[in-house]
C-alpha cells in the first residue's frame, strides 16, 4: 500500500487537483518554450529598429538568429549594426565599405527565484570584439541596479567607433560600471565607473584625416577613466594617459540625462605631443614644428590652436554641449594639471 492510498478521500482529491494543475502548467510552459516564434520576434525587432533610422547616417540592424537560452532567457547570434560608408572627395580612391559593429552572440536571462520575492533580475552577456561584456540589472523598491563588466574588448574590431573618431583605433578596453538608478533614471544615478584602455593608439600612417593628411601612428599608452556619480552628476576623478607620443589629462563632469546621449558635458582637456612624435618624419615636423625650434608648425598657425596652447606646450580645450554633439572651445588653462613626463 503506497502513501497516497493512506490519505483520506478528501486529501486524495486535493492532491489530484494540485497534481493536475502542476502537470497542466508544466506542459503549457514546455509547449510554449518549444514553439515560441523566435523568428517572428527577431524580424519584428529588426524591422522596428531599422524603421526608426532616418537620414544619411542611418544605421541598419541585422540578426542571424534568435532562440531560447535556458528556460527564461533568449539568445541572439550574428548581431550586426551597419553604418553606411562615409562620402569621399577623391573620386580616384576605391569605393569605401560600410562599417560593421559585430557581436558574435549575446544572451539575456530573467532570474526565476528573485521573481518569487517580487524582484526582477536580468543577467546578460555577449561575446564581442574579441572579448566579453557581462553584467546584470535588478529592480526592487523603485530603483534599478546596473552592473557591467568589460573584458579585453578590442577597439580594432569596433569599426564603427573608429569611424566616429575619424581614425583607426587600437587597444583593449576593460573595466566595470556600477550604478544605482532611483526610479530607473540615469538623471539620479549613484555609483562609480572604472575603465581602462590598454595600449591605446590612433592612426596607422595610411588613413587620412578629413581625406587630406595621413599622420603616423599616435601611441597614447594606457588611458584610465574613473569617476563617481552622485545624484546624476558623474565627476571624473582620474582621466589621463601618458604614452610615448601623447600626454593627455582631463577633469570635469557629465550631467547624466535620460536618454544618456542627451547628457550634458562640462570638461576641460589638455594634451601635448612628445618631441619623439613631432620629430618622427618630415610631415610631423612640418605640421607640429621641429622639437626645440622656435618656428611654429602648421598646427600652431591655426587661430584656435594658438589660443589653446599654453606656455608649457599643452593645448587646452573646454568641452561642453550634449554628449552626442559636443562643442570644443580653445582654453589654454582648461583641464587638470598635466601629467609629468617620466
Amino acid at each position: 500500500m503506497n502513501r497516497f492510498s493512506k490519505l483520506s478521500p478528501r486529501a486524495q482529491k486535493v492532491v489530484r487537483f494540485v497534481g493536475y494543475g502542476v502537470f497542466y502548467w508544466t506542459a503549457l510552459a514546455i509547449f510554449a518554450y518549444l514553439t515560441f516564434p523566435y523568428d517572428r520576434v527577431r524580424d519584428r525587432i529588426v524591422a522596428e529598429f531599422n524603421a526608426r533610422q532616418v537620414g544619411p547616417d542611418a544605421l541598419k540592424l541585422e540578426i542571424d538568429s534568435l532562440g531560447s537560452y535556458w528556460l527564461s532567457g533568449v539568445e541572439a547570434k550574428g548581431v550586426r549594426l551597419i553604418s553606411p560608408p562615409k562620402p569621399v572627395t577623391d573620386v580616384s580612391a576605391p569605393a569605401p565599405k560600410p562599417s560593421v559593429l559585430s557581436i558574435e552572440s549575446a544572451h539575456g536571462r530573467v532570474g526565476l527565484l528573485p521573481l518569487l520575492i517580487g524582484s526582477v533580475r536580468l543577467s546578460f552577456a555577449a561575446d564581442a570584439f574579441g572579448g566579453k561584456v557581462s553584467g546584470q540589472t535588478s529592480e526592487s523598491d523603485g530603483a534599478r541596479r546596473l552592473e557591467l563588466e568589460l573584458e579585453a574588448l578590442s577597439l580594432e574590431k569596433a569599426g564603427l567607433l573608429s569611424d566616429i573618431v575619424g581614425l583607426p583605433l587600437a587597444g583593449t578596453l576593460e573595466g566595470t560600471l556600477e550604478l544605482l538608478l532611483p526610479e530607473g533614471k540615469f538623471a539620479k544615478a549613484e555609483g562609480k565607473v572604472a575603465l581602462k584602455v590598454k595600449g591605446l593608439s590612433a592612426g596607422d600612417g595610411k588613413a587620412k584625416i578629413h581625406d587630406t593628411i595621413a599622420l603616423p601612428k599616435l601611441e597614447v599608452g594606457d588611458l584610465n577613466i574613473e569617476g563617481d556619480a552622485n545624484a546624476g552628476q558623474l565627476k571624473f576623478t582620474n582621466f589621463a594617459a601618458s604614452g610615448a607620443d601623447l600626454e593627455l589629462s582631463a577633469d570635469g563632469s557629465v550631467r547624466l540625462r535620460d536618454p544618456v546621449p542627451t547628457s550634458l558635458l562640462s570638461l576641460g582637456a589638455r594634451f601635448r605631443f612628445s618631441d619623439r612624435y613631432m620629430g618622427k618624419s618630415d610631415m610631423t615636423r612640418a605640421i607640429f614644428g621641429s622639437p626645440g625650434s622656435a618656428v611654429p608648425g602648421l598646427f600652431d598657425l591655426d587661430p584656435k590652436a594658438r589660443r589653446a596652447k599654453g606656455t608649457d606646450g599643452f593645448y587646452g580645450w573646454r568641452v561642453t554641449g550634449v554628449l552626442n554633439n559636443p562643442s570644443f572651445a580653445p582654453h589654454a588653462a582648461a583641464g587638470a594639471a598635466a601629467p609629468k613626463r617620466p
